[in-house]
C-alpha cells in the first residue's frame, strides 16, 4: 500500500486546492500564450491596487454605482438567450455584448476601485448566468475581464491627469477631448491584448489579418458614445432617463446579433471559411457576375492526402487541428478581396478566383501546394513534440475553358471539372496539381469514371 495522501489517509485542504489548481484547463494553453496571460494578470492586479486608494468613496459614487450595475444586470439578464444563440455560431468572430456602455460609464463616474467592481461583476455575471453552459473556458473569460480592468485603468490615469472633475463630469470645455482621448485608449490597450493573444494562439495569424474586422469595432464606438451620454443623464436631474439607454442598448444587442448571426449563417465554426451550400451560394452569384464582365473565373478543387490515416494514427481531435492548420495555410496565399475560399467535405476545400487566367490560376495553385507542404502540423503528444507533414492534391478548372470549349457558366459543371483534375491528381502520385489536359498527358484515360474511395469536393 502507499503512502497516505495526508494526515489519516485524506487530502489536506493544501494540497486538495492546489490538486485542482494543476486540473485547470489554463496549462494546456501553449507556454508562449501562458507568457502572456500570467503577466497580464500580475500587472492588472497590481495597477488595481496601485489605483484603488486615490479617490474617496462617496454616497454619490455608491448611488452611481448601484445604477449601473441594476442596468447591467436587466441588460445581461434580457439579452441572454440571444448571446448563447450567437455564442453557439460565432467561431472566431469578434464579440462584442455591449457591457462597454455601463463598464465605461462607470470609469467616468466613479472612483477606479469601484469602476473595477463593476467590471468584475459583468463578466462573472455574464459567465456564470449566460455562458456557464457554453464553450466558453474559465481561463478565457478571466483574461477577458483582465483586459477590460487593465485597459480601463489605463485609461483612468489619463482622466486622473486630464481632467479636474474626474471621477465625474468635465469642468472645463477642453477636458471632453480628455474624456474622449480616455475612452479611444481604453479601447486600444483592450483590442491589442485581445489580437495578441489570438496571434500566439494561432501563430500563422499575420497582422494585417488580426485588423482586417477593425471596422466591426463601430458597435463598440457607438457603446463607448451611449456610456458618454449615460454619463451625463446620470449627473443630470433627469437621471431617469438613464431607462431610455438601455432600451436602446437592447435593441442595438438584437439589431447587432442578427447581423452576426446572418454573417456567420453557413460558416465552419472550426476553419472560418464558408460551407458548402453557402460557398455555393456565393461562388454562383460571381460566376453570374463574371458571365456579363466577361471576367474568367478560376475553381481550386484541394484535397488533403491520406487524411483519413492522420485520423487513424492521432485520433480525430488532432484531424480536427490539421484540418484547421490546413484552412490557416491555404488562405495565406489567396487573395482576401478577390477568392472565395470554403470548406465544402471533410477534408475537401475548394477555392474561386475571380479574375484569373491560366498561367495564374495554376502557379496560385502551386504556391498553395508548396505552401502546404513545407508547413508542417507540430502538436504535443506526451510532452514530445510530433510532427505531420501535409500535402493536398489539387485540380484547377479555368471559366471560360478556352475558345473552343467553354462552360455554359453552369457552377455545377465547373465544380465537377475541378474535381475530376483533382482525381486525376490523386491517381497519379499526390501532391500535385492537375490543370486542363493534364488528364490526357498523364494517364492517357478517362476521367470522370466512378470509384468508390473517390474524393469530391462537391456531391
Amino acid at each position: 500500500m502507499g503512502d497516505a495522501p495526508g494526515r489519516g489517509g485524506r487530502w489536506s485542504p493544501a494540497r486538495r486546492v492546489g490538486a485542482r489548481v494543476r486540473a485547470w484547463k489554463l496549462w494546456s494553453l501553449p507556454p508562449r500564450v501562458l507568457k502572456l496571460l500570467i503577466p497580464v494578470h500580475i500587472v492588472t492586479v497590481a495597477v488595481t491596487l496601485g489605483t484603488a486608494w486615490t479617490f474617496p468613496i462617496l454616497h454619490e459614487h455608491v448611488v452611481y454605482l448601484g445604477i449601473l450595475a441594476l442596468c447591467a444586470w436587466i441588460h445581461l439578464e434580457l439579452s441572454g438567450r440571444i448571446e448563447r444563440a450567437r455564442e453557439r455560431v460565432s467561431g472566431a468572430s469578434p464579440y462584442h455584448d455591449l457591457k462597454t456602455v455601463w463598464n465605461v460609464a462607470a470609469l467616468l463616474l466613479l472612483p477606479p476601485i469601484l469602476a473595477t467592481g463593476l467590471i468584475v461583476f459583468t463578466h462573472t455575471y455574464g459567465f456564470l448566468r449566460i455562458f456557464r453552459r457554453g464553450k466558453q473556458l474559465p481561463h478565457r473569460w478571466a483574461y477577458s475581464c483582465s483586459t477590460v480592468v487593465l485597459a480601463s485603468q489605463v485609461a483612468a490615469v489619463v482622466l486622473m491627469f486630464g481632467s479636474a472633475g474626474y471621477p465625474g463630469m468635465p469642468v472645463r470645455q477642453y477636458e471632453w477631448a480628455v474624456i474622449v482621448a480616455a475612452v479611444a485608449l481604453r479601447w486600444l490597450v483592450n483590442y491589442l491584448l485581445v489580437i495578441v493573444v489570438g496571434g500566439l494562439m494561432q501563430p500563422l495569424t499575420t497582422f494585417k489579418e488580426a485588423f482586417n474586422r477593425i471596422s466591426e469595432q463601430s458597435l463598440e464606438a457607438a457603446a463607448a458614445l451611449l456610456a458618454i451620454v449615460t454619463t451625463v443623464l446620470l449627473t443630470s436631474p433627469y437621471e431617469i432617463t438613464v431607462a431610455a439607454v438601455l432600451v436602446i442598448v437592447l435593441v442595438l444587442q438584437r439589431t447587432g446579433t442578427y447581423y452576426h448571426l446572418e454573417r456567420e449563417r453557413g460558416v465552419d465554426a472550426a476553419t472560418g471559411l464558408y460551407m458548402r451550400m453557402s460557398w455555393r451560394e456565393k461562388a454562383q452569384l460571381i460566376l453570374d457576375r463574371a458571365k456579363f464582365t466577361g471576367d474568367r473565373v478560376g475553381l481550386l478543387g484541394l484535397d488533403i492526402d491520406h487524411f483519413k490515416s492522420i485520423n487513424d494514427t492521432y485520433g480525430h481531435p488532432v484531424g480536427d487541428k490539421v484540418l484547421v492548420h490546413f484552412a490557416k495555410v491555404m488562405t495565406h496565399e489567396i487573395r482576401d478581396d478577390k477568392d472565395l475560399p470554403g470548406r465544402v467535405g471533410g477534408e475537401e476545400f475548394a477555392i474561386l478566383l475571380l479574375g484569373i487566367d491560366s498561367d495564374a490560376l495554376v502557379e496560385t495553385a502551386e504556391r498553395i501546394r508548396q505552401r502546404i507542404r513545407s508547413s508542417p502540423y507540430v502538436f504535443m503528444d506526451d510532452g514530445q513534440a510530433r510532427t505531420i507533414t501535409i500535402t493536398a492534391s489539387i485540380g484547377a478548372a479555368l471559366y471560360p475553358r478556352d475558345e473552343e470549349t467553354q462552360y455554359d457558366g453552369d457552377l455545377q459543371a465547373l465544380i465537377k471539372r475541378a474535381d475530376d483534375l483533382m482525381y486525376v491528381a490523386k491517381q497519379t502520385g499526390r501532391d500535385k496539381v492537375c490543370r486542363d489536359g493534364d488528364e490526357n498527358r498523364q494517364e492517357n484515360r478517362p476521367i470522370g469514371l466512378p470509384s468508390a474511395d473517390r474524393p469530391r469536393i462537391m456531391p
